[in-house]
């Protein structure tokens, strides 16, 4: 049985794929048209008030055609928006924004309404609904059409903020955030810290190539138990592997050998796709977030304020996730091993690339120097002193890339004022 975090994994993923509300909640809506003809053998027909013959069959048809063309229009325009989203932003956001809840709602209350009416309508010309059948439809078709209402409503609101870079923002920043706290609660997925194999482990290379996006570390500590062995994580979530390339190092008591069942049982615990995912990988959503910046700050769009609030958003990431505290609480596994992440990396994997674009852009590179000085001032000590040592790269990397020299000297002094490294006089 797929322990916990692998069906939040995969619900992860059913989540993000826009058919999945519609049909369940289409579904539900066949079984509410067809179960009401049920009131009939539960529901005396003197019980209910009088109702004017054929009233039900055409606020139904009435609805069926008007949520026809609704549902047409939601999607072309959803559609629309996320080809924006693709456009002014980065397509690695699409998916995200594909999964925003909110769209997702309208478009399944809009198709769930169209299929309804549709199933209504032609049970009705069954004939299998009686008095007390026809009531409950009644009933329920006022309810969905007052559901229909209030989702258009909310539906506005919805068409008012998606496919913005803003909201495309907003959207990465919430992914990420749930990414690098479930990292930092949850350190090293619950394995031992160990910076190699013990001796005598043999390497378990990958089937085929692509970045691993979720490594089951329960599913190995299962299989470690039952072979009486230890696994070391070669492969962390966001790297790139190919059949050459170590997933796992696997050691197993002397004169032992693992059979092919349990190779296959153990790469089966590594999720390999063809592009990197931010369910398990933080520093993905990072990177997709600089790349948001990089687009904005490229001489065709030239949009510095988007690239600033690019830098607020990764700095307020680093600064919250990394502040949390690991859940005592959480499960630890003792024949899994993995090496000990680096949260440092992350400082330059984020804000690097925006500041090699900024070269043009005082103020950008103005502020990613503040921004660089709020990481020293709130994130953990290793944090800090690479955000510290990243400033004297990023300056020398201006100055090579031909910089305004006044612009360098401003930057310079701003560094010297906030106490950077690389501030000094050049």
């Amino acid at each position: 049985m797929p322990d916990i975090d692998r069906l939040r994994f995969l619900w992860h993923r059913v989540r993000q794929q826009l058919w999945w509300r519609p049909a369940v909640w289409s579904v539900a809506a066949v079984l509410v048209a067809l179960g009401s003809a049920l009131a009939d053998a539960w529901v005396p027909a003197d019980w209910l008030p009088p109702l004017k013959e054929g009233l039900v069959s055409d606020l139904l048809r009435i609805m069926a055609t008007s949520m026809l063309a609704v549902s047409t229009f939601s999607l072309s325009v959803l559609a629309s928006a996320y080809a924006s989203a693709a456009s002014a932003a980065t397509p690695r956001a699409t998916r995200l924004v594909v999964a925003d809840p909110q769209s997702q709602k309208s478009v399944a209350v809009f198709l769930a309404a169209f299929i309804f009416s549709i199933v209504g309508v032609v049970a009705m010309g069954t004939g299998r609904y009686g008095p007390a059948g026809r009531m409950v439809l009644f009933v329920c078709a006022l309810g969905v059409l007052a559901w229909v209402v209030v989702a258009f409503m909310r539906y506005i609101d919805v068409l008012s903020r998606i496919g913005r870079v803003s909201h495309t923002i907003a959207t990465v920043e919430r992914a990420t955030q749930s990414a690098l706290q479930q990292a930092v609660r949850r350190p090293l997925g619950g394995a031992l810290m160990a910076a190699s194999a013990s001796a005598g482990a043999r390497p378990v290379t990958a089937s085929n190539t692509g970045h691993v996006q979720f490594v089951d570390i329960e599913a190995l500590q299962q299989l470690a138990h039952r072979l009486d062995g230890q696994v070391h994580v070669a492969a962390q979530v966001g790297d790139l592997v190919h059949p050459r390339a170590p997933l796992a190092w696997l050691r197993l008591p002397q004169a032992a050998a693992a059979d092919q069942d349990s190779l296959a049982e153990l790469r089966r615990a590594f999720v390999i796709g063809p592009e990197r995912s931010i369910e398990q990988d933080p520093a993905y959503g990072l990177i997709v977030l600089a790349e948001i910046a990089e687009r904005a700050l490229s001489p065709a769009v030239n949009d510095p304020g988007t690239a600033i609030a690019v830098i607020g958003s990764q700095v307020r990431l680093m600064i919250a996730g990394l502040a949390e505290t690991p859940d005592p609480a959480a499960p630890r596994f003792d024949r899994v091993s993995t090496p000990a992440g680096q949260p440092e990396a992350l400082v330059a994997l984020a804000l690097e690339p925006i500041a090699r674009c900024a070269t043009g852009q005082p103020e950008v590179m103005m502020q990613v120097l503040r921004h660089l000085d709020a990481l020293c001032r709130n994130a953990p000590p290793s944090v800090g002193v690479a955000a510290r040592d990243l400033v004297p790269r990023l300056l020398a990397r201006a100055e090579r890339g031909g910089a305004d020299p006044e612009d360098l000297e401003r930057w310079h002094d701003e560094a010297r004022n906030l106490g950077l490294r690389g501030g000094g006089a050049r």
